[in-house]
């Protein structure tokens, strides 16, 4: 193989598994590196007090232990960098449930965990949205069938909250959603309408690695954030 442009925006990789005629030189090779990965992958960054899976709400309490825990990650480490990049804060994030890929068991938490849970390139970006908009998609969340994670937001029946204030239509609002929502991502149209979009250069799964790796220890649970009133 040859390049001439030896400028990498990103680099990413996994491990597959090679079936065909054995070669001792080749397995030899492939192996150095196998092992290597499996050691990083078996690094422990943290500790769960509980399983924690996305599939523990109901009807009424329509939130999650994991989905709470992962789009709290998601706020608090893109608000630190947000800050930081545009001396501007968050006021909520949305995940979508579909992100999530794994439950997170109970015990040490694992760089593979992390992986698995998480197992998309999707970048984190900051979309500004005026509060108009906002009820386009508090109206979305209530009509789905299975809850996506968000953070900073309440919705109790017909009470919308934004960091316990409610929504002013005229106001300026910064949502975090990764950039696949952002292209329309599980009928998610209305984020895609806005021009405004800050870019932070990592994705919900460093997020993860980072909080984790900086809390050691993680907790979660289902709380008033997302209550259906049927």
């Amino acid at each position: 193989m040859s390049c001439n442009n030896l400028n990498l925006d990103s680099v990413s990789y996994s491990r597959i598994e090679l079936i065909g005629p054995e070669s001792k030189i080749i397995s030899d090779v492939i192996n150095i590196y196998k092992d290597s990965i499996d050691i990083s992958l078996d690094n422990v960054i943290g500790f769960s007090d509980r399983l924690y899976t996305k599939a523990d709400f109901d009807s009424k309490n329509f939130n999650s232990t994991l989905g709470n825990l992962i789009a709290d990650i998601i706020y608090i480490q893109s608000d630190s960098l947000f800050w930081v990049q545009e001396n501007k804060n968050i006021d909520f994030v949305i995940q979508n449930h579909g992100g999530i890929r794994a439950a997170l068991p109970k015990g040490d938490v694992k760089l593979s965990d992390a992986y698995k849970i998480l197992p998309f390139e999707n970048e984190i970006v900051i979309v500004e949205m005026n509060g108009e908009s906002i009820n386009e998609i508090v109206s979305f969340l209530k009509k789905e069938k299975i809850p996506h994670p968000f953070s900073g937001l309440e919705i109790n029946g017909n009470t919308v909250l934004i960091k316990n204030k409610p929504i002013m239509p005229s106001n300026k609002y910064y949502i975090a959603i990764n950039d696949y929502l952002l292209t329309g991502g599980d009928n998610m149209f209305f984020f895609n309408k806005n021009k405004n979009i800050y870019r932070l250069g990592f994705t919900p799964r460093d997020a993860f690695i980072d909080y984790t790796k900086s809390n050691l220890y993680i907790s979660s649970k289902i709380d008033n954030r997302f209550i259906k009133n049927e």
